[in-house]
């Protein structure tokens, strides 16, 4: 026992750091693949027929879930209050719910090969670090890994801590399917963040390594420009001190300049198509999870304005403070989700971005040193403007921060116009929104 955890605390290559992340996404259905061990000890991926079979089974259980809970008409917001507002909203969180469920269990049967194609590009890419002298701290990567999944795990405790009290101190007790039917998007979508985050930050700590490359390298430069009696070991000893929790050493005494240049480019080159891949595979899982996102945030804004401003929570067993807790806690732990997402994908797209102004820093500094050094300089300079690294969400939109100003403003007028529409109702004249929606009658 004492050996297997030693063993487990130690990774010795990729794919036993990122087993933690990997196990568990295979056990709850989200990919069909997971971390076995190789014929020669090494960690290696794997699909199985329990992978393809447990995800069918997900799919099944939620489905049912989904379709009683509909043919019930039991929804969480219904236990608070029903107006046809919050009808339109259960019509859109439950038809997006059932959406991104299929297309997430989708992705993750069907595109599974692009994104067992990353992580093989990522353990590729460790290979041709070494050719370099560079040795990565597998443990490190471990350890965010574990990090990133237990800040998941008590985030999620507290939501549910926090669900459950509000109607336990109401003596309200949905049942089972009901409780599924509103927790599951945020279940898949806690996971695929999990996934994510552990790619993109695997991948901008290669990319950091390369920039402490350059820069070294730059200093290797001007050192030798002031003081060209220098020995030319300064061109080939530098040491890069444990960049980004990243343990590595240049020190091959076999590769010029020019080399280790070429063998960056490599490597920006493999990683840019690895996460190439990888937007292809979590391409339509962000879409669906920044539209439940948004749909959430307008909807529980209006009902905590509702709430508070107006006379809906006095019909319910619930307070207003209870309204507000409730929905108020449901946006925060979704847009928490959104904004994890958008600072991963923003920090690694600037960390390529840094590769191409230090290169242009290397190519001064160097300039007139070496023709062929110039000139690797430059065809690296030139691939920087062609081999970018983005993330969208099926191409609608990128995931930056843009997005947050973008999700604020579309919420804000969404929500203006849902206060607009409920000041201006006659209560005794209206016809509902739901049936309006479903076309049974007309305006």
């Amino acid at each position: 026992m004492r050996k297997c955890l030693r063993t487990f605390l130690n990774p010795k290559d990729f794919y036993a750091a990122q087993r933690p992340v990997l196990r568990v996404s295979f056990l709850v259905g989200m990919t069909p693949f997971t971390v076995v061990k190789g014929p020669t000890e090494l960690m290696m991926l794997r699909c199985t027929p329990f992978g393809y079979i447990n995800s069918s089974v997900h799919v099944i259980l939620f489905c049912s879930c989904y379709v009683n809970a509909l043919l019930n008409g039991e929804t969480i917001t219904r236990f608070f209050f029903r107006t046809d507002i919050s009808t339109l909203g259960d019509v859109l969180q439950f038809t997006i719910g059932i959406t991104a469920l299929f297309m997430t269990f989708f992705c993750s049967i069907f595109q599974r090969n692009k994104l067992i194609k990353s992580f093989h590009a990522l353990a590729s890419i460790d290979r041709r670090f070494k050719e370099i002298g560079m040795e990565t701290n597998y443990k490190s990567t471990l350890h965010y890994n574990l990090l990133v999944m237990c800040t998941k795990v008590i985030i999620t405790s507290l939501y549910l801590v926090v669900c459950l009290t509000v109607f336990i101190s109401s003596d309200t007790y949905p049942s089972v399917t009901t409780w599924m039917a509103f927790l599951l998007p945020y279940f898949m979508m806690s996971m695929v963040i999990v996934l994510f985050l552990c790619f993109v930050n695997q991948t901008k700590h290669r990319f950091h390594l390369l920039n402490k490359v350059l820069k070294h390298l730059k200093q290797a430069a001007l050192e030798k420009r002031i003081s060209p009696q220098r020995r030319p070991s300064y061109w080939h000893a530098i040491k890069i001190q444990r960049p980004l929790g990243i343990a590595s050493v240049y020190s091959n005494n076999d590769k010029s300049m020019p080399d280790v240049v070429a063998t960056v480019a490599e490597i920006q080159d493999a990683l840019c198509e690895a996460c190439s891949c990888a937007e292809d595979y979590f391409t339509i899982q962000m879409l669906t999870i920044v539209t439940i996102v948004f749909v959430i945030i307008v909807f529980n804004s209006y009902y905590v304005l509702d709430a508070l401003l107006g006379s809906t929570s006095r019909d319910t067993p619930f307070s207003k403070g209870q309204f507000a807790m409730f929905f108020l806690c449901q946006a925060m732990v979704y847009g928490f989700g959104v904004f994890n997402i958008v600072y991963g994908s923003s920090s690694l797209v600037q960390e390529n971005d840094n590769i191409g102004s230090n290169v242009h820093k290397l190519l001064n500094a160097a300039a007139g040193a070496d023709s062929e050094l110039a000139g690797k300089l430059m065809q690296l300079s030139l691939q920087m403007v062609h081999r970018k690294v983005r993330f969208s969400a099926c191409g609608l939109f990128s995931l930056d921060f843009t997005l947050l100003f973008t999700l604020v403003g579309a919420a804000t007028t969404y929500l203006v116009i849902l206060i607009q529409y409920e000041l201006s109702m006659d209560e005794s004249k209206h016809e509902t929104i739901a049936r309006a929606f479903l076309g049974n009658e007309t305006w």
